[in-house]
């Protein structure tokens, strides 16, 4: 529970004509752990995948390709199918499926799109829609230039042998073809932009009108365009989220010889099995012709923690910071005991407890399909509890408000003086005995990784700086003995015990870590 699970080494060789079975055997018993085969051995190398790993990760992408356009919400499947069921299901409806969900969605940007445009197209015309010229008239001239855009600048701009039509900022300007360079150059001195005009036939106010009338009819086939494939996802999501699933463990299973050592007959498959599960492994891949071999070996294992159910969810907390060596203690456990610990005397509110039960449970239930999501729903859901049960137990709080009705003898009171200095000692306490016990569990990892030497100066030094710290800095700043008074031990050895421990701790974790030690100080107390 303390430590990973023991691993020891498997090779398995065997034919290549059983292949096919031993990759569906690991892929359902998930016992072995893969090593890829680095080709370093003269005849053999690494194989391809099964003769139906291509077809596979096809339809796998096209599966998945459709998902994608559903907005299909891949959670657990609602529906536990047999798998040749689902395969011949998926070969029988995903040709004709595809076909009708890719022309709705084809229609259904094609007309998004063409909304977009329209709606720049609008927004252009409503620039000009004050100046009441045709829409052909911006263009087409052989011997007139069209000049458009904003003009801030200069509201009585004119030009010789031409016409300006203005309104606010925005200027239209139609000049001789031979003129057009030295108007232009004109007005970009007066700070002229020019902007394109909207191309058509007939009056603008008419081609508003019209792109108005089409813009609505494109916001209904949007619309209905959306409406369609929303009912293909509730009709299809969960068919495709089994289809996903089930291609995407037929993909990985036959992707296995491109992890292995093969020749032009036979395979070899090196990888790694907990010592507990031998036998297990044994017996699933009983009646094929295989050669099975467990050896010792100096090599760096992968790890597989060991704990029981309950602690399994704060494994989550242990891999996001890191996944101990093989070596190394495992501390999911005291994670177990302490973050609901923590949590429950932090809130101490049976309202806010609920609250967070409910929110945890909430996760577990939505989020079975998510590991991550489902280990921290568990999580917050103990916590949740612990603060309710401190909340109700040992504050009588909800919300923080206190309950009268669950008023009793050893309730705390936030605003008596006695209860609040036993509440800071015991923090105090449960804190100090949570860290020193961190360090042991450091100290024990430092020897096994290195070895005694390693230990003493990176782990028993901070445990000799902490309590020596606290041994000797009361008496030294305040007068009054923190640890002594209590085990009955006199001041002035506590105090020169203390400080001895303290600076031997000091040169050890110095000579460990250099000068940055002296910078960590403050914080372990």
């Amino acid at each position: 529970m303390l430590k990973p699970e023991p691993m020891t080494k498997v090779v398995i060789c065997g034919l290549n004509d059983d292949l096919s079975q031993v990759s569906n055997v690991l892929s359902k018993t998930r016992l072995v752990h893969v090593e890829n085969y680095a080709g370093e051995d003269e005849g053999f190398s690494t194989g391809t995948t099964l003769n139906y790993g291509a077809r596979v990760s096809e339809v796998l992408v096209r599966v998945r390709s459709l998902i994608k356009i559903l907005e299909v919400d891949a959670g657990s499947p609602a529906d536990v199918k047999n798998a040749d069921s689902v395969e011949s299901d998926v070969f029988e409806k995903l040709d004709d499926l595809e076909k009708n969900i890719l022309e709705i969605y084809d229609n259904n940007r094609s007309s998004i799109q063409k909304l977009k445009d329209g709606t720049n197209r609008l927004e252009l015309m409503e620039m000009f829609e004050s100046f009441d010229i045709n829409l052909e008239y911006f263009s087409g001239f052989k011997s007139l230039d069209v000049l458009t855009g904003i003009l801030s600048s200069n509201p009585e701009f004119s030009v010789e042998n031409g016409e300006v039509f203005r309104d606010d900022d925005m200027i239209v300007v139609f000049v001789p073809v031979e003129d057009r360079e030295e108007v232009e150059q004109k007005m970009i001195k007066l700070g002229f932009k020019s902007i394109d005009p909207p191309s058509g036939e007939g009056p603008i106010s008419k081609g508003i009108s019209v792109l108005k009338s089409d813009m609505q009819n494109l916001e209904s086939e949007i619309e209905a365009t959306g409406h369609e494939l929303e009912a293909l996802s509730n009709r299809y999501g969960q068919w495709l989220v089994v289809a996903e699933e089930h291609f995407a463990a037929q993909s990985e299973k036959s992707s296995l010889p491109l992890k292995l050592a093969l020749s032009k007959n036979a395979f070899v498959l090196d990888g790694w099995i907990p010592v507990k599960e031998s036998d297990d492994l044994k017996n699933s891949l009983e009646g094929i012709n295989l050669d099975i071999q467990f050896e010792s070996s100096d090599a760096v294992p992968p790890v597989k923690l060991d704990n029981p159910k309950a602690v399994k969810p704060f494994e989550f907390f242990t891999k996001l910071y890191s996944t101990p060596d093989h070596r190394e203690l495992d501390p999911s456990t005291l994670l177990f005991f302490g973050y609901p610990l923590f949590f429950g005397l932090m809130i101490g509110d049976l309202g806010y407890g609920f609250f967070y039960f409910l929110l945890g449970h909430f996760l577990v239930i939505k989020y079975r399909h998510s590991d991550e999501l489902y280990q921290l729903g568990q999580i917050i859901r103990l916590a949740g509890f612990s603060a309710f049960f401190f909340g109700t137990v040992l504050f009588a709080e909800a919300f923080g408000f206190a309950l009268s009705f669950l008023q009793h003898d050893f309730v705390l009171d936030k605003g008596n003086g006695d209860h609040v200095g036993f509440m800071l000692l015991a923090s105090g306490a449960i804190g100090l005995f949570y860290v020193t016990l961190g360090l042991v569990m450091g100290f024990y990892n430092a020897m096994n990784m290195h070895n005694l030497k390693h230990a003493i100066q990176e782990k028993l030094s901070w445990i000799m700086i902490l309590w020596g710290g606290l041994s000797f800095i009361p008496p030294w700043l305040f007068g009054s003995s923190l640890i002594g008074s209590r085990i009955g031990l006199p001041e002035d050895i506590e105090f020169w015990v203390g400080l001895s421990g303290f600076l031997i701790g000091l040169v050890l974790a110095v000579s460990a870590e250099g000068v940055v030690a002296l910078v960590e100080v403050p914080s372990i107390f």
